[in-house]
């Protein structure tokens, strides 16, 4: 979804700075809009970083979804060796500030510290293993933190299941909606079908299904030094673990070096946790299951300009992975 109204979301980032006493010494900077609108917060005078303000556009989480992220997110420092930006709470010690906006809406602002580091080039090929390598031991310390946690029955979030990623009730909407002929439609459907009856086989257990990333991508991580960071957990919920694999090749599942990018994370998996061989036999299922959530992220989004960008040769891609999918499993 665009953002329609920028002004909007630029007076509702300096309206929140009141509800943490920083209106007169701080001010805010756009960084993106895509589900949020999220602002860079820094001091005027001495240029220093004082968080990240993410705002939720109406509908997308409900207070309650948001408390759950906090909830998490408070965990993860303290019971792994990665780092993530805690939030920041308001004058009134809430995690969550409702601002409301000139359009009469309230809009629930969040402020977590600024972390320092830089995001892993994924244009260099020599390094996406190593890199690779650090998203799949990051993800495994987050998968062993929720199964030993007993907070996650306190967590409200969507189920990331067939249902809500490509099935009727998906949460991005329709993979069809993306411009596409009737054979690629046919083809799309035809490897929905097959993913649907493999999950079912597959099932949902302990071991391969809680609360997890769900966009676990180079994209999301911050490496200082040896430090691991993670940001971005905008999308967690609960699902299969093998969805996080999936996410981590997001936008690139039809490049070459697939297959050693996989490699790499499961090497740095293991550093932390087992992988079965069950778990690897549904690799290729979560990953087309991905691609085609990707789909109808990119056909609900099509005005903005990465989307844009990206929606070049989208299908050429997809149609080269739905049919190997089909011949391998079909």
């Amino acid at each position: 979804m665009a953002f329609e109204n920028r002004q909007l979301f630029d007076d509702i980032a300096k309206s929140a700075l009141k509800n943490y006493g920083w209106e007169n010494d701080d001010e805010t900077s756009l960084i993106v809009l895509s589900e949020n609108a999220t602002y860079l917060i820094k001091n005027k005078k001495t240029g220093a970083k004082d968080g990240v303000l993410r705002i939720s556009r109406p509908g997308y989480h409900t207070l309650s979804e948001l408390k759950s992220e906090m909830l998490w997110l408070n965990q993860i420092n303290d019971y792994t060796p990665l780092i993530v930006a805690n939030p920041i709470p308001g004058l009134d010690g809430e995690d969550i500030q409702v601002v409301k906006g000139s359009d009469g809406k309230d809009y629930f602002c969040v402020v977590t510290e600024f972390l320092e580091g830089h995001e892993p080039d994924e244009n260099d090929e020599t390094q996406m293993e190593k890199q690779f390598s650090y998203l799949g031991e990051t993800t495994a310390y987050l998968h062993r933190q929720t199964e030993i946690w007993n907070g996650t029955n306190q967590i409200d979030r969507i189920h990331w299941d067939y249902d809500t990623i490509i099935g009727k009730n998906a949460a991005w909407g329709s993979w069809e909606d993306f411009p596409m002929s009737e054979n690629e439609k046919e083809l799309g459907r035809r490897a929905s079908d097959i993913i649907y009856h493999r999950l079912l086989r597959y099932g949902k257990t302990e071991d391969n299904y809680g609360l997890i990333h769900a966009d676990l991508r180079l994209s999301n991580l911050l490496l200082e030094g040896d430090q691991i960071k993670v940001i971005d957990f905008d999308d967690c919920g609960f699902g299969w673990h093998l969805h996080d694999l999936a996410s981590a090749l997001s936008f690139i599942e039809d490049k070459p070096n697939v297959e050693y990018l996989v490699n790499a994370w499961l090497d740095g998996y293991r550093k932390v946790l087992p992988f079965s061989d069950t778990d690897f036999m549904e690799i290729d299922t979560f990953i087309t299951m991905r691609r085609l959530q990707l789909t109808a992220w990119l056909a609900s989004h099509k005005d903005s300009d990465p989307v844009k960008e990206l929606s070049v040769g989208w299908m050429d891609g997809t149609d080269f992975l739905l049919e190997r999918f089909i011949r391998m499993f079909g």
